[in-house]
């Protein structure tokens, strides 16, 4: 699991994701996987269990199965994406009481097959032991 300084800046939650992405786009989901922290049970349950579960999330579009007569999507490069980028969404509040050690939140739209798209990550920043630790809590298209 790779954490970030407490409390988190913008900057180390962008470079966080762009790291995660960069992950993604060379498909090494088992490495970009074990960045995240895992949460079984809510609050800030985790969206997947596994690199597989990842993986298989991303490829159908944020579906639990294939779409019909769609390819398996996959994650692009940041750098080489085409089309328009939208705007991520970054809400950071150290000590917040939505739960206990939430600090923001980051939704985080994917490059996929070589643009941009409307899918979504979204992950739960948390305070633990003395740091903040990025849990996926959903995969989607809002």
């Amino acid at each position: 699991m790779i954490t970030i300084n407490y409390p988190p800046t913008e900057a180390a939650v962008i470079e966080f994701a762009t790291m995660w992405t960069d992950k993604l786009a060379t498909e090494n989901y088992d490495e970009a996987y074990k960045m995240l922290h895992y949460v079984g049970m809510h609050p800030g349950r985790s969206w997947v269990s596994s690199s597989s579960e990842l993986r298989a999330w991303i490829s159908n579009y944020g579906s639990n199965s294939p779409i019909e007569e769609e390819p398996p999507y996959v994650v692009t490069e940041i750098s080489t994406a085409g089309g328009d980028r939208w705007d991520n969404f970054l809400e950071l509040t150290p000590d917040c009481e939505r739960y206990e050690g939430y600090s923001g939140r980051l939704d985080w739209w994917l490059p996929l097959s070589g643009e941009w798209s409307d899918l979504q990550a979204s992950f739960d920043l948390i305070k633990l032991d003395g740091r903040i630790a990025f849990v996926l809590v959903a995969l989607r298209v809002p």
